[in-house]
């Protein structure tokens, strides 16, 4: 889908979408399409307000117009940028139900305000995989592909919003790459085709390289080859670098189980084909990278994939078996369904090592008691460090990318004991799974560097009711991380 920016018409035509303020207070552009009145009186008679996100598709008034949507901005004082995305969003569902192939939308805002708008609906307008599909139900009007394709936003300082939105544009292009990746089929894409797609950000200057699984061997990166040891499809590790500023990187690391059965701990068959998405924090992490090269940052950013399948064999990984770790600590593998902090675990330690980071974070579909515990409504935070703790929080309400805040705890480490190696990695204890899981993590961050651990299980996917997304992955994580990026 298309958008484009033009200054605001005389006559506007086709189809046509126009704002409202709260109480049915007309903007000027309302105001030249309801030269008599039908249209206020319309909305009154439907109970429309004006309540930011409220929408309302009509009839057209007269030629030269075809249709015509109605959407409440809400009160003007209180527009803001959130709540600008949130009336994009919602207005872009309503311009699908019109069914049209192109939309004039008439915004009386400044072109900060209409940039917001643009990229909300951009965001809500990704168009979900149909590569695979070959047909649809003609007679079923929930199998139809969206057919809007172009929008032209019209405005006061198009030259200007246009500049603005550039930057939301590179931001969503990375929501995309994200979406795209986590609701790809396992089939398709395993380690090495993922690492293919992130050699494909070169043409943007991020600097690219992949260890392959002799290289994990040879540097000590065992855990993460340990999860992969038991699929065809063998292991990587990817470093992605985005140069825009001389100073210590914030690193960005991502768990990438590209298909995750439980290996020899084989989960239930239920779900399991969501198992796909198990790589959807590498997929934040690739987002993330694609959006701070595409809007040319001035930050310096790292981020490393952990990539492997986690898959039962004669190869596998065992319960009960005790691998050397990249930091030197051995770990005593308990359940091989738990195999996300292994590959984060040597990820982690790595990235330390190797790159210096300023802020270390990782991200990953973790545990699946983070997401009983906040109903998938939130994402899991863990963090050593109070002041990246408050830039995270502040970036994830501002993007819409929810965290809530939990303890990290020495508590944990009764769970985590072993009686043959330095550490278990997971206990099925009296203390939760996914504060275990955070625990275990932070053995392998140097201490006083500033890390933080997001669980993100139960938000790779969105409902019908995500403001910002149709019903298919979320690319969860990647305007919080560009925020948490800056420059």
């Amino acid at each position: 889908m298309r958008i484009t920016f033009r200054s605001l018409p005389a006559t506007p035509d086709g189809a046509v979408a126009v704002g409202l303020w709260r109480g049915r207070l007309a903007t000027p552009s309302f105001t030249a399409l309801d030269g008599g009145g039908g249209l206020s009186r319309a909305l009154k008679r439907l109970g429309f307000d004006g309540d930011a996100g409220e929408t309302e598709l009509l009839r057209a008034p007269s030629p030269p117009l075809s249709s015509l949507v109605v959407f409440g901005l809400g009160k003007g004082r209180r527009l803001t940028p959130r709540k600008l995305r949130r009336i994009g969003g919602a207005l872009l569902d309503e311009l699908d139900e019109s069914r049209a192939k192109s939309v004039t939308l008439l915004l009386d805002l400044a072109p900060d305000q209409v940039a917001e708008l643009a990229y909300g609906l951009r965001l809500k307008g990704y168009r979900p995989l149909s590569k695979y599909r070959t047909r649809y139900d003609p007679d079923d009007e929930d199998d139809q592909p969206p057919v809007l394709d172009g929008v032209v936003v019209c405005c006061a300082e198009p030259d200007e919003a246009a500049r603005l939105f550039a930057a939301r544009e590179a931001v969503a292009q990375g929501v995309f790459l994200a979406r795209d990746l986590a609701d790809e089929p396992a089939n398709a894409l395993g380690p090495d085709e993922f690492a293919g797609r992130a050699r494909l950000l070169e043409a943007l200057g991020v600097e690219v390289s992949v260890l392959d699984e002799a290289a994990l061997r040879e540097q000590g990166l065992n855990l993460l080859a340990a999860v992969g040891q038991g699929s065809r499809r063998p292991p990587r590790l990817v470093l992605l670098r985005w140069r825009g500023a001389e100073a210590r990187p914030l690193v960005l690391v991502g768990k990438g189980v590209t298909f995750d059965t439980g290996g020899i701990t084989i989960k239930d068959a239920e779900d399991m084909e969501l198992m796909k998405a198990d790589m959807a924090g590498a997929a934040a992490v690739i987002g993330a990278l694609r959006a701070v090269a595409g809007r040319k940052a001035k930050a310096h950013v790292c981020g490393v994939l952990a990539l492997a399948e986690n898959m039962p064999s004669g190869a596998a990984q065992r319960p009960g078996d005790v691998v050397r770790s990249f930091s030197g600590q051995t770990v005593e593998v308990i359940d091989t369904d738990a195999e996300g902090r292994l590959v984060l675990a040597d990820a982690l330690a790595w990235a330390a090592a190797t790159l210096k980071p300023a802020a270390l974070v990782d991200i990953a579909t973790l545990t699946g008691t983070t997401e009983e515990l906040l109903d998938a409504e939130y994402a899991g935070l863990y963090v050593n460090d109070d002041l990246l703790a408050r830039r995270l929080l502040k970036h994830a309400k501002a993007e819409d990318e929810p965290l809530w805040r939990l303890p990290l705890t020495k508590a944990c480490d009764g769970d985590l004991k072993s009686d043959i190696a330095d550490l278990k990695h997971c206990a099925w204890g009296d203390v939760p799974d996914n504060d275990d899981a955070a625990r275990f993590l932070e053995h392998f961050v140097p201490e006083g560097l500033p890390w933080a651990h997001i669980d993100m299980a139960g938000r790779e996917f969105a409902d019908e009711d995500d403001p910002l997304c149709p019903e298919t992955a979320t690319g969860y994580g990647v305007r919080l991380f560009d925020a948490l990026a800056g420059g």
